[in-house]
Formats: C-alpha cells, sequence, structure tokens
C-alpha cells in the first residue's frame, strides 16, 4: 500500500487539497471506525481522509473559517463524508476509482461566499441574487449585525426603495400602533408588503393592520434579507403586490457563540443595550441539528426635551406664509373660560388671553419611545433517512413600550358616549366654585371652559405585544431530482395596552355639577353619582383639583388584540423535462392559509365614556385556498447572440371566503436575455388581485389621534374665498365667530379614528419591471444591475389622508354638504372633534421608478496596500408616486413624489477593508431635495408666493464609520465599534403646520438620534 501523502496540487487554476490513500471503490463501502473531532474543514478533512484511507481533493483555499462537526462511530466512508460536510456548502462533485473530490459550487470571490444556487426570493427555483428574473435587493448579516442599527426595520430603511412606516420615533403618540417597527416598499404601504421569514407567512403583530414588526425579530437570529421589488404575488400571494421581505435566518451555528453591545448618542438620551447568546449542536451522528437562541435589547427614552431643536415652539401657517410664536395650546394647566375673557395661571387669576399665555405642550414630548425586546428562537432538523428531513422552528418575541405625553385636556364641549350622545357640558352658575368674576360674565346657560388636567398626570401608553410564531415541515428529494416539502406554520399574537392617566367624561360631568350643602359642604348635586363616590372637582386654578376628585375622574382602560394564522403549504421542485438548451425548472404547490383578528377592550372603553380614544370590540376571519405553478423555459444557450434566452412564468389563484372578493389570480411573465456571457437582460409583466385584510374589512372606527392642521384656523367674520365661506356654514365655527373677531384651533391633537369598510373589494395590481445585469469576466468580483419598475393599482384599498378630507370638504363650490364633510365632525365652539379615516377602493396609486446596485470586490496589491476591499453601491430614482381618487367635484391626484419621505432620489454606499483580524468600513446613506408638500406648491403658485417658508429642503447625507478586532485562539472573540451619523447632522427644521413636520419640529426620515456610537464583544467558541 502506497504510503498517505499531503500535497497542494494546480487543479485547473483553481488551488486544491489532495489527500489520498491507496483503496479501491470497493472499499469505499467498508465499515470503519471514525473519530475525527469537531475543527475547521481545512483539519477535519485530511484527518476523515488519513482514517478512511482514501483520496480527497478538495479547494483548499476555500475551507478556511468552515466549521465542521465531529465525526465518531463505524460506517462506510461516504457516510462520513456525508456527514462531515453537511451544512458546509461543499458538493461532492466527482466519486470514482476510490477518488472523492468536493467543491463549493463556485470559487470563493472577494465579495463574501461563494456564489451558490439558493432558492431566493421571488421565485422558488434555483437561482443566484443576480440571476433572479425579478430584482432582488439585499442586506446581509454584516450590515445587520456591524452598523450600529437599534431594530431590523432601521437596517432595512437604509435601503433606497425602502420606506420607514413606523417606529419608535412615528408612533410615541399613537393609541394603536405606538411600539411597531414597520416598513413599506416604494411607498405603497405596509399592507401591500409582505414579510416572510424563511420563505413562510407570518403573523401580524398589530391588531389594526397587517404588518409585522421586525422589532419582533432579532437581529441576531437573521443571517440576511432578501427584498423583492413587486412581481412576487404569482409565487407568494396577492398580498405582495409591492414586493416581499423574506427574512433568512441562522441556521449553521456551530458551537456558542455570545454578544454584547452598548450605545448612546452625542447630544444625551436614547441610549440602547443588547445581550444575546446563540447554540448550535449534532447530535446522533449528525442526523440531528438543534440550534437555540436567546436575544434581550432595550431602547431608553429620547425626549423631547433632550434636543433643543425638538423644544422650539412655533407655528408655521401655509396660507399666509407666516410664523407664530409660541405656539402654546389654550387648554391650560389652571383653566381657561369664557373665550380666554379669563384664565389663571400660577399666579392666580388673569384676564384676555394670548399665544403667549399658554400651555407648552412639548417639555412632556417624547422622541423616541422606550422598548424592552426579549426574543428566543428553537431551531431542529432530523434526518429521518437518507432523502427525508424533519425540521421545525419556534420564535417566541415579547415587546415592551411605555411612551409618556402632556396631560390630557378636555373641555364644556367634549363629547363621550358610544355614538358621542352626551357632552361634558357648562359649569353652572351656582357651582360653588366659580369666581364671582367669571360668574359675572357669563352667559346664562353657565361658564364655558377649557383645562389640562395636570393634576390627574400625565398620560401614559404602555403596550406588550407577545408573538409566537411555529413551523413544522418535512423536506425530502423524490425521483432522483425533485425536493418536496409540506409545511404547517402557526403564529399568536397577543397585545396587552394600558392607557393611564385619562379622564371618566361622564364623572367629569357629575363632578363639576356640584352644590353647596349649606353647612359649608360641598358634594355632587345628583345622589346616584354620590352614591358612587363621586367627590367634586374645582378646575378653578393651578393645582386646585384635589387628589380625591383627580383619583375619582381618573380613568384607565385596557385594550387586548388578538391574531392567529395557521397556514399549510405544500410545493414540489425539480426538472419536468429537457429542452435542447437545458432543463425545464418547475415548481408548483398548494397553500392554504386563514387569519383571525380578535380585539377586546374594557367595559369603561365599551361604553365611550372617557376621553381616550374610543377602540371598539370586532372580530373576522378571512380563509384563502390557493394553489401556485412556476417555471423556466431555456429556449436558447450559447449560440451567437444568445448565450442565454429564457422563458419564466408563474400562477397563482386563489378563492376567498369574502362576499365581495371569491376568487382572485395572479400571474407572471418573465424574460430573460444574455447576448453574451457577461451581461443578460431580464424583464417582467406581472398581474395580482389582493384581497381586503381582516382590519380593512371589519374593524368598526377605530381611534387614534394625529396631529392635524385646520384650514378654518385664521377664518375671520369678513375673510374671504371659497374656504372661508364654507368655513362659516358650520354652525361652531359660526358661533365662536360671534364671540371673536377670528376662529382659532385650539388643539391640533384630533381624533382621526380609522375604519374598516364590509364593502371594499379586491384590487388589482399591474407590475412591469425591465433591467441588464452586467458581470464581466474580466473583473470576475464586479457585479452591476439597472432595473425599471412600474406598480399600478387599479382599485386601490386605502384611506385619505386627513388633508384630503377636509380639502374635499371645504373646498367644495357647492358647499358642505358633502361626503367628505360628513366625516367631520366639530363641537359647539366649531372645534374639529373627529375625523373618520374609512377604507375605500380609490382610483389608482402608481408606483414607478429606476433602481441601480454595484457589488465589486478587489484588491489594491499594484499601490502595495494590503488586504481586501469592497464596494456596494444601491440608488434608487422615483418617476412617479401618486394617488387618485373621486373628489366632492372632479377626479383628483395626489403626487407624493419628491415629498420628504418620497425623495425622488436616494443612495447608499459601503466600502470594506478587511487584512486577516483587522476590518474597517465607511458607509454613506442620501436623501434627495424634498419638499414638504406638492399640494401645498400648487397652492403656493396659485396664491402668488414665491418664496414659502419651509418648502424646499436641500439633501441629506449621513456618514458612518465603524470597525472590528478579532483576537484569540482561533480569533475566538471580536471587538467591534460603530459611530453612526458621525457629522452630527439631524436633517431640516421642519415645524408644526408644515405637513410633513410636526409640533416637535422633524420628520424621522431622517432620524432624531444625531451622532450615535455603540461597541460591542462577540464570543466564539
Amino acid at each position: 500500500m502506497q504510503s498517505k501523502k499531503r500535497n497542494r496540487l494546480a487543479l485547473g487554476g483553481l488551488q486544491v487539497l489532495a489527500l489520498w490513500g491507496g483503496i479501491t471503490s470497493v472499499a469505499l463501502a467498508q465499515q470503519r471506525a471514525f473519530n475525527v473531532p469537531e475543527a475547521e474543514a481545512v483539519t477535519s478533512i485530511p484527518e476523515l481522509a488519513r482514517q478512511g484511507d482514501i483520496q480527497i481533493i478538495a479547494p483548499a483555499d476555500q475551507l478556511k473559517g468552515i466549521r465542521t462537526p465531529a465525526i465518531k462511530g463505524e460506517m462506510d466512508v461516504r457516510e462520513a463524508l456525508k456527514q462531515l460536510i453537511r451544512n458546509t456548502g461543499l458538493k461532492i462533485v466527482s466519486d470514482s476509482d476510490g477518488v472523492i473530490v468536493l467543491q463549493m459550487p463556485q470559487e470563493q470571490s472577494y465579495l463574501g461566499g461563494p456564489i451558490e444556487e439558493v432558492v431566493v426570493t421571488g421565485s422558488r427555483l434555483k437561482r443566484s441574487t443576480f440571476d433572479s428574473p425579478t430584482p432582488v435587493m439585499e442586506a446581509d448579516r454584516e450590515t445587520i449585525q456591524e452598523e450600529g442599527y437599534v431594530d431590523l426595520g432601521d437596517a432595512l430603511s437604509d435601503i433606497p426603495g425602502v420606506d420607514q412606516s413606523i417606529n419608535l420615533s412615528t408612533s410615541q403618540e399613537d393609541t394603536q400602533n405606538n411600539g411597531l417597527s414597520v416598513i413599506s416598499l416604494r411607498g405603497l404601504g405596509s399592507n401591500r408588503t409582505l414579510t416572510l421569514i424563511d420563505g413562510h407567512r407570518t403573523v401580524s403583530n398589530s391588531g389594526n393592520r397587517n404588518a409585522v414588526s421586525l422589532s419582533s425579530l432579532p437581529k441576531y437570529f437573521v443571517d440576511r434579507v432578501e427584498i423583492t421589488t413587486g412581481g412576487a404575488s404569482a409565487v407568494y400571494g396577492a398580498d405582495a403586490v409591492a414586493g416581499v421581505v423574506n427574512i433568512i435566518t441562522e441556521d449553521k451555528l456551530d458551537g456558542f457563540e455570545a454578544r454584547v453591545t452598548g450605545g448612546g448618542t452625542k447630544d444625551g438620551g436614547g441610549d440602547n443595550d443588547n445581550f444575546s447568546f446563540g447554540a448550535g449542536q449534532h447530535f446522533f451522528d449528525n442526523r440531528l441539528y438543534v440550534m437555540a437562541g436567546l436575544d434581550y435589547s432595550r431602547q431608553m427614552i429620547l425626549r423631547a426635551r433632550d434636543r433643543n431643536w425638538a423644544m422650539r415652539s412655533l407655528e408655521y401657517d401655509p396660507d399666509t406664509n407666516t410664523v407664530t410664536t409660541p405656539d402654546t395650546s389654550s387648554y391650560m394647566a389652571g383653566g381657561y373660560f369664557n373665550s380666554g375673557a379669563y384664565y389663571y395661571d400660577e399666579s392666580g387669576l388673569q384676564t384676555n388671553y394670548t399665544s403667549a399665555d399658554g400651555y407648552e405642550d412639548r417639555k412632556d414630548g417624547t422622541l423616541i419611545t422606550p422598548a424592552d425586546n426579549l426574543s428566543a428562537a428553537v431551531k431542529l432538523r432530523y434526518d429521518l433517512t437518507e432523502d427525508t428531513q424533519l425540521w421545525s422552528q419556534l420564535l417566541f418575541s415579547q415587546v415592551k413600550t411605555n411612551s409618556v405625553r402632556e396631560p390630557y385636556f378636555m373641555s364644556y364641549s367634549s363629547e363621550y358616549g358610544v355614538d358621542d350622545e352626551y357632552e361634558v357640558g357648562r359649569i353652572s352658575l351656582d357651582n360653588p366654585y366659580v369666581p364671582s368674576e367669571i360668574a359675572s360674565s357669563s352667559s346664562s346657560s353657565g361658564v364655558t371652559w377649557r383645562r389640562r388636567m395636570v393634576e390627574v398626570g400625565n398620560l401614559e401608553i404602555y403596550n406588550r405585544r407577545n408573538t409566537l410564531r411555529g413551523w413544522l415541515g418535512l423536506k425530502g428529494t423524490v425521483f432522483n431530482d425533485w425536493d418536496w416539502d409540506l409545511t404547517y406554520g402557526y403564529g399568536a399574537y397577543s397585545g396587552f395596552q394600558v392607557r393611564r392617566n385619562g379622564i371618566n367624561e361622564q364623572r367629569m360631568a357629575y363632578a363639576l355639577d356640584s352644590e353647596n350643602t349649606g353647612d359649608g359642604t360641598i358634594e355632587c348635586a345628583d345622589a346616584d353619582a354620590r352614591e358612587d363616590g363621586c367627590v367634586p372637582i374645582n378646575i378653578f386654578g393651578v393645582g386646585s383639583i384635589s387628589d380625591a376628585a383627580a383619583d375619582y375622574v381618573r380613568a384607565n382602560v385596557w385594550y387586548r388584540p388578538h391574531n392567529r394564522q395557521d397556514d399549510i403549504q405544500g410545493t414540489m421542485s425539480g426538472t419536468l423535462f429537457d429542452l435542447p438548451a437545458g432543463p425545464v425548472e418547475s415548481a408548483f404547490g398548494f397553500e392554504l392559509h386563514r387569519d383571525l383578528t380578535r380585539t377586546r377592550v374594557d367595559p369603561l372603553t365599551t361604553a365611550g365614556l372617557t376621553n381616550f380614544a374610543y377602540i371598539p370590540e370586532y372580530s373576522g376571519d378571512i380563509e384563502a385556498k390557493e394553489v401556485f405553478a412556476e417555471a423556466s423555459f431555456p429556449l436558447l444557450k450559447d449560440l451567437p447572440f444568445a448565450h442565454e434566452l429564457t422563458f419564466d412564468v408563474a400562477g397563482r389563484f386563489g378563492h376567498y371566503n369574502l362576499r365581495n372578493v371569491n376568487n382572485v389570480f395572479s400571474g407572471r411573465l418573465g424574460l430573460q436575455w444574455a447576448p453574451i456571457q457577461d451581461i443578460r437582460f431580464r424583464s417582467e409583466y406581472s398581474t395580482a388581485q389582493r384581497a381586503p385584510n381582516t382590519t380593512e374589512l371589519y374593524s368598526p372606527p377605530r381611534d387614534d389621534y394625529d396631529t392635524i392642521v385646520d384650514p378654518c384656523s385664521g377664518v375671520t367674520q369678513t375673510s374671504t374665498g371659497r374656504y372661508d365661506d364654507n368655513c362659516r356654514m358650520d354652525p361652531g365655527i359660526a358661533a365662536a365667530l360671534e364671540d371673536s373677531t377670528t376662529f382659532t384651533q385650539a388643539s391640533s391633537e384630533v381624533n382621526a379614528p380609522n375604519s374598516g369598510n364590509a364593502d371594499l373589494h379586491e384590487e388589482t395590481a399591474h407590475t412591469l419591471t425591465a433591467g441588464v445585469v452586467v458581470t464581466p469576466r474580466f473583473a470576475k468580483d464586479l457585479q452591476l444591475s439597472v432595473d425599471y419598475y412600474d406598480i399600478r393599482i387599479a382599485g386601490a384599498i386605502d384611506t385619505l389622508s386627513n388633508t384630503d378630507l377636509l380639502a374635499e370638504c371645504y373646498g367644495d363650490p357647492n358647499g358642505i354638504d358633502n361626503a367628505f364633510c360628513a366625516e367631520v365632525t366639530r363641537d359647539s365652539e366649531g372645534q374639529i372633534t373627529k375625523i373618520v379615516n374609512e377604507d375605500q377602493n380609490l382610483d389608482e396609486e402608481r408606483a414607478s421608478g429606476i433602481d441601480a446596485a454595484l457589488a465589486y470586490g478587489f484588491r489594491l496589491t499594484s499601490l502595495s496596500i494590503p488586504g481586501k476591499f469592497k464596494i456596494s453601491f444601491s440608488y434608487s430614482h422615483r418617476i412617479d408616486l401618486n394617488e387618485t381618487y373621486q373628489g366632492a367635484v372632479t377626479q383628483e391626484t395626489d403626487n407624493y413624489n419628491g415629498e420628504v419621505g418620497s425623495s425622488k432620489n436616494r443612495a447608499r454606499t459601503k466600502l470594506r477593508w478587511s487584512k486577516g483580524p483587522v476590518s474597517l468600513s465607511w458607509a454613506a446613506v442620501y436623501y434627495g431635495a424634498a419638499v414638504d408638500s406638492n399640494t401645498l406648491g400648487a397652492y403656493y403658485r396659485s396664491a402668488g408666493i414665491t418664496n414659502p417658508l419651509y418648502y424646499h429642503f436641500s439633501s441629506y447625507w449621513r456618514h458612518d464609520v465603524m470597525g472590528s478586532y478579532s483576537f484569540g485562539r482561533d480569533r475566538t472573540f471580536r471587538v467591534f465599534g460603530v459611530v453612526n451619523n458621525v457629522f452630527n447632522q439631524y436633517g431640516p427644521f421642519i415645524p408644526y403646520g408644515t405637513d410633513s413636520g410636526n409640533k416637535y419640529n422633524y420628520n424621522a426620515t431622517y432620524g432624531v438620534r444625531g451622532l450615535s456610537y455603540q461597541l460591542g464583544l462577540e464570543a466564539k467558541f
């Protein structure tokens, strides 16, 4: 027998590791005793070859960093090698005459791992990312883990084409969305963005929308995220109209990993930290793999008073292009009486209120909601046979948020009851607390009043969101090359919300109706209320409300949303038959899914007795039965001007249990043409029909509070214009103008409930994409793609904005007797108390644009610069983003393209250098110049306003730097750090009164942290 040897050989230009012994192929089937310890593949493969006395050829330069499990026991050589290389990416490409050859699917590149064929999001056929017929963007583990993002939503929203819909700095004052982290593709809404986990549907984390909160998916468990931008409905379902976000989780962990990070901001506030660990191990001769992990992250509060720009008190009036300062509220801490004739401050009773005397409601505001996030994950795979595997995955998440803001306010015109049928009312002149000065200036019907209920306490909104997701499946191979899988998915979301320190308005009415018994005792006049513990309340003066009275009127309420999802899916994929140009790859299958939503609320909310947002109880379910198929036909190959020509087709048919929907169909046609190997053109046309979800169909009006600018604010008794005339038609505004020369909005926080609509039907989308991919052979690590997209949605399911509703209401030349004004409720003082946003089938929504992506890995050895470089660049240019609907008189179109949050141009670039244990990176994010509102722009032009304030905003850059260093035996430990927003750029100052700003003077697109930093330590064993 010839001696064992270990040599390095050049085989086809590829560095390989060769190990051989002199046995025949027959001997490969003999049982042998193996004891190969867990190690890197560069060590374990030679050891297995030695113990098996065989020859193995493997690519040595690609084995570094790849770990293999321990192999122990008696088995034949082939079985031992199969277990050793499982989950490594290595494949047996030749096995004859006692020689086994291993290879990666393609040669390792500077861009990262091997470019292998996998199931890429947007198709169930195996392809590489750049070979996908549908444009696919990717955020890799390095980007997600190392660039200082607090949650996954922040990481993805930096990708051009991905918009942050809701996060901790946009939902701090929301009743139902508080604490969510949701993205929207192409600006088309989160309800048209399908979020998957490892290619499977997952339950929504919200009781009022179909949205997967990315804060419930810890970054540590994520391997990469693939994002398609249209045309995926035929593969995954019609709710993928705008695209798919496929979160692919870690599944190759072998050993133990732990990680700790901590971060803060230069200007204070908003600190965060994270602790996570995971472990993976093979058992039973590598037939069983188990991985488990735990992750805890904490986001601390960032208060408005932590940022000077957030505390600037001003209001912009676009009608007159002027600024008013300070911007305060007439809902005073000591009370505001008889239209401002009297009010109280810390000095006592005052007369003739002005805005300079008002209550500053910014000081208790929150810019980033504090959040605690605990997540756990378990994965297992078990090989039942050589061709069949049982797998399971379980994810649990608990997210807690606690938002605090200024105390609630109310007035004599505050309404309560399920249908707002009651009014708190004026204070009787016989009330013993009424000062004589105020009584003498009041009408016989009583004292009008407004009051900030400071003694009751700051408003608090606590949310706990528990989400359990699980999948159980079987997958395997039949008929030699057909892959199959059958999966059951279960998801349950349970929310619990407590809102504290509101007002029981019924009790407030009782407490205000007080009387003097004659012996100096003041009591509630209503005997039943006294029996129920009524305490008379004195609202005249700062701190005048007693603790007992505050306790009596205080309302704490709760809300429990629950979602459940059941999903059964089966697929098969493989080669149908062979054409001269290659095999016809196909996939087909079925999916059955049911989504159930149910909400429960406390008795006070059910009766509508508080000034908290009214959230109704409701339930509804949607069941769908779907079948789908997909195929790729190679038409030409390796011909002049036709290196490849491939036709792709996919279709999905669904049946729903909905009265107005029934059957829906989604289809896709695609063509890929590579005239030469280096250039490939791709184009797709798809159609999709999306059925409304449970909330859009079944939800009654569910209250929420929005910041609203009343177009009637500033109207006088004599001002002219259509808006002015229509505003004065409202009885409340007309009454207010009898007491004052100018009608003024009292508060920008207005109840704006969203409502479902049982008459909705499906929306239909048509999507066209066309592009080119360049992978030149002269630069093997260069990849470039440019793609055009055009998405049109007919009968789009959406609500009109508050701005549109008010504009159509008061801009109608026929007056205010229209459907839009029917959604606006004003009280007896003319103040807006409610605007209902009902889901409708609008005429059309459209989004179109161009995306470009580049990735290039290179070395600069010619310049004597060591190490490897990798540069990536992505760019998105919007051409259209608009919404068309039937207005009060004509069809209207809202153009959102180029507005703040929807810039026409966005880009991101990153340069990374690495050598050995050291890596350094620089990244930049770009938002193009934007305007506040295209609708306002049209108004400015018609009004002759040539230089509007707070309208044009210049482009914005954010620069990040990061680095890491690995040390210890086998680089067991790694320290890393990142500085985000190196130049501490906060973005434009956008005050209240603008369309895109708020009372804290920012838009969340640009962030609120300023310069922030993170340091971390990671260990792997």
